[in-house]
């Protein structure tokens, strides 16, 4: 007897659910559309910050070593640089250069020279813009450098110009080609860059930077535990916190976002559910009246439209939270340019999340189904 009842049970169900196929079908696509880009999100958003850090690196440095003020040369030594750079974890290490300043005469008159690593400055000023020309890839490179391109319409500096680089002070005398034109539209397109060994010979420092700029992955509180564990007596390593700062408030804002947009795409998966089911259950008042004339009770009514709507919306959350993955890879390769890190915690979170939405929305449709006269329903009233 049980098992004909359980047997007649899963065939009403069965029944149902074919004979309502549109709406059923309703609610499995919003279902599955919530719990989809439910999926999609989780994954993006714990994979975000990696993704953000990378691309916010485009507004340069994050990361400074400098002299103490109290220092009277207001220097440190290169050596100490290469030190302080190799204890920084490669992994989070995208670039990093030294800078020693100093006036030269150019053939037209005195100009500012930054001697730098080529490659380091390539990650630590990304705008840097060569607008004419080529850049330098090679850090030794003593025979060419770099013009801003301020400086080059003063001195007259065409890409291929020889220039004489003199120091009258200590006697010290070359010439560079000028290889590329660049453009920040900033202070930058003031100075001639050359190699950092050039301008330790140029300006009589050898062995000596003025300042130190590094691009490392990292939050603002990671990166100031770096520069207090890194300072030592004379050089002051800290977080520039303008960059660090503002990475930190743009993931948080995009989080955010990321998440009301969720919320939204949920709220209307709910609505959806709740006047599908709605629809669905006014359409067979009177097969609820007769289940009710024939002896079931309200209990087995709810157990019917529940059970219906868990496997609607089950094989749904299921459905969508796989396709949440194939979502979650073409953000992350239209946004980032690269795949999002499949997290699997993200397929439980999204069946969890868009079931209990669809479960709220289904509350108060099912709870109809114990108010319905049925003396009323069958007379027709």
């Amino acid at each position: 007897m049980v098992v004909n009842r359980g047997r007649f049970f899963l065939q009403m169900i069965m029944k149902s659910l074919r004979f309502s196929f549109t709406q059923s079908a309703v609610i499995f696509v919003a279902v599955a559309l919530g719990a989809c880009v439910s999926g999609a999100f989780i994954n993006v958003y714990l994979d975000i910050d990696s993704k953000m850090r990378k691309e916010l690196k485009a507004y340069g440095a994050n990361f400074i070593f400098a002299p103490l003020v109290q220092k009277e040369e207001f220097s440190f030594s290169e050596e100490l640089y290469h030190k302080l750079k190799a204890q920084i974890e490669p992994a989070k290490l995208m670039g990093a250069t030294p800078y020693l300043y100093g006036l030269v005469r150019l053939s037209l008159g005195e100009a500012l020279i930054a001697g730098v690593d080529f490659a380091g400055m390539k990650e630590t000023k990304p705008f840097l813009e060569v607008v004419h020309g080529s850049y330098i890839n090679v850090d030794f490179d003593e025979r060419n450098a770099l013009a801003g391109i301020d400086l080059a319409k003063k001195m007259e500096l065409k890409v291929g110009s020889v220039v004489d680089l003199v120091n009258e002070k200590s006697g010290f005398a070359t010439s560079v080609r000028i290889k590329g034109i660049v453009s920040s539209g900033d202070k930058e397109d003031g100075l001639l860059f050359v190699s950092l060994p050039l301008a330790q010979k140029a300006l009589g420092r050898e062995g000596e930077v003025h300042l130190a700029e590094a691009v490392i992955l990292g939050d603002f509180r990671e990166l100031g535990e770096l520069g207090e564990r890194l300072s030592q007596e004379g050089v002051l390593a800290k977080p520039l916190a303008r960059i660090s700062l503002s990475e930190g408030i743009v993931l948080e804002k995009i989080k955010l976002l990321m998440a009301l947009v969720a919320f939204t795409v949920l709220l209307i998966t709910s609505m959806c559910v709740n006047t599908t089911l709605s629809s669905i259950i006014f359409a067979r008042t009177k097969e609820i009246a007769l289940l009710r004339a024939m002896g079931a009770s309200r209990a087995e009514v709810v157990k019917l439209f529940g059970s219906e709507t868990l496997i609607m919306t089950l094989s749904a959350s299921l459905a969508g939270a796989l396709l949440g993955i194939l979502l979650a890879q073409w953000l992350g390769l239209a946004i980032f340019g690269s795949g999002i890190d499949f997290r699997f915690l993200s397929i439980p979170l999204a069946i969890g999340i868009s079931l209990l939405f669809a479960a709220l929305a289904a509350y108060y449709p099912i709870k109809r189904t114990l108010h319905l006269g049925v003396a009323n329903i069958l007379r027709g009233e």
